[in-house]
């Protein structure tokens, strides 16, 4: 059996394929891709001639993957991933309707237009409505009905609805030079009650004994950090968005680490097509925007 130099794998081979590697049977691979068994033991012979090797070891009621087939099923399945990613790429004009998304201000206020601009660019039929806001309040109008999609954060022992982004690290910032980190009691920029940032972040003092004080409440991450860089307070925030102005505080200053908290996407149970595309695009883009591997 040798390759044939001028063969082009087919798509339907290909999927074929990979539905026989997980279910260990040509009959029940059969059902799955809605062709008779004799058609996929045709399809098989034409892709084991195609590439010049035995994919499959046949046994009497199941089939196994040779060492070539384990191999062939890497380069399938990354085939596969490329091939709908294009489809989606070249079908995206066609995608239009609303999307009602909720984010937090912290991350929406710094990454989010870049983020709209580029999905904007790419589907330009679809109307994207924002709204900022906080964890508690996005989860309340998500579950309410009244947002499909909310960006929100969870610390890593709380179990929420939702497809985990990334997990960073909270770190204690003051101002870059200040000295609002040397006063006793501690003083604190933070949200309202709610925020899964606060608890934590208190949470770590109270471990330590550390006196300290909220001297700055604000819902908003601008309004928390516009405190620090008047070195009125310190404040917790994620790790990815300390900025120059900022110096990271930490055990020299005789404060514990907080601890990591996720970045969530949560969904509504019907989002549609563009929902989808638009629930993709955010994923990819804050781990990207983060310094995450896609």
């Amino acid at each position: 059996m040798g390759p044939n130099a001028n063969a082009l794998l087919e798509t339907d081979l290909i999927h074929t394929f990979v539905a026989i590697s997980e279910v260990g049977s040509f009959t029940a691979a059969a059902k799955r891709v809605l062709r008779t068994p004799s058609a996929v033991s045709m399809q098989m012979k034409r892709l084991e001639d195609q590439l010049g090797r035995p994919l499959f070891h046949r046994h009497a009621r199941r089939v196994s993957l040779t060492v070539d087939g384990e191999a062939f099923l890497i380069h399938s399945r990354e085939l596969l991933r490329i091939n709908e990613e294009a489809l989606a790429r070249f079908r995206v004009a066609q995608l239009e309707g609303r999307i009602r998304f909720g984010a937090l201000d912290d991350f929406g206020s710094r990454f989010l237009p870049q983020i709209l601009a580029r999905f904007a660019a790419t589907h330009p039929l679809v109307e994207v409505d924002v709204v900022l806001s906080t964890t508690a309040a996005l989860t309340r109008q998500l579950e309410a009905g009244e947002l499909d999609l909310v960006l929100t954060a969870a610390d890593k022992h709380e179990s929420l609805p939702g497809k985990t982004i990334y997990s960073e690290p909270l770190v204690w910032v003051g101002k870059r030079n200040g000295r609002a980190h040397r006063r006793v009691p501690l003083p604190l920029t933070l949200s309202a009650q709610g925020c899964p940032w606060r608890a934590a972040a208190l949470a770590s003092l109270e471990e330590t004994n550390m006196r300290y004080r909220i001297a700055y409440t604000c819902e908003t991450g601008q309004g928390q950090l516009a405190a620090v860089d008047s070195d009125l307070a310190i404040a917790p925030i994620p790790a990815s968005l300390v900025s120059e102005d900022h110096e990271v505080l930490g055990l020299k200053q005789g404060l514990k680490q907080i601890g990591d908290y996720r970045l969530l996407l949560c969904e509504a149970t019907r989002i549609g097509s563009a929902g989808k595309a638009f629930s993709a695009h955010v994923v990819t883009s804050f781990k990207e925007a983060a310094g995450f591997p896609p």
